[in-house]
């Protein structure tokens, strides 16, 4: 939605009338409808065992094949908590209790899907856990799972821009 240089359609009225205005919104002529593209939530946690992280490779674009921490999109009508619960069940058959995690901080991010860029802003949280768990990944989004230093760890290989950030300052 960076470079829109054909006709969208308005979401209120239908007719091919909406336009860029601004940076972040679209306004219909028609009927006056103003959409506004707004930042998506996301959250993800370090999963902490045995001072080792927990890290995913991933299964789909974008990032196929890089590495990411656990997490997702934030759905409608949920905290970032809750969402958080639900995709490291999702993701790896993980329960854990909201009361389980500590948030750290959040950092922007752009998420390229299908050409279209999605800006967003990614919240991390911190679950350390006592024994490692037994792990089902989820194979349509999860191809492998590891155990890292992270310490050692090259932040090259992470997906996102914002979990290098975090990681980062996780190690401070």
């Amino acid at each position: 939605m960076n470079n829109v240089t054909e006709s969208l359609y308005c979401v209120k009225c239908g007719s091919a009338s909406l336009a860029k205005d601004g940076e972040k919104s679209f306004r219909c002529s028609d009927c006056d409808f103003t959409y506004f593209h707004n930042v998506a939530a996301a959250s993800g946690a370090f999963i902490v065992f045995n001072n080792k992280i927990l890290l995913l490779e991933r299964a789909l674009d974008p990032a196929k094949g890089k590495l990411d921490i656990p997490g997702g999109f934030v759905d409608y009508g949920e905290s970032n908590e809750q969402a958080l619960c639900r995709e490291l069940f999702e993701e790896l058959q993980l329960s854990v209790a909201d009361s389980e995690m500590s948030y750290l901080y959040s950092f922007p991010n752009q998420y390229l899907y299908k050409g279209v860029v999605y800006h967003t802003v990614d919240c991390f949280f911190e679950l350390i856990l006592d024994s490692e768990p037994s792990l089902v990944l989820q194979q349509s989004e999860i191809s492998n799972y590891y155990w890292v230093d992270p310490k050692t760890f090259n932040l090259d290989e992470l997906a996102f821009e914002s979990c290098k950030q975090a990681l980062t300052k996780y190690l401070e």
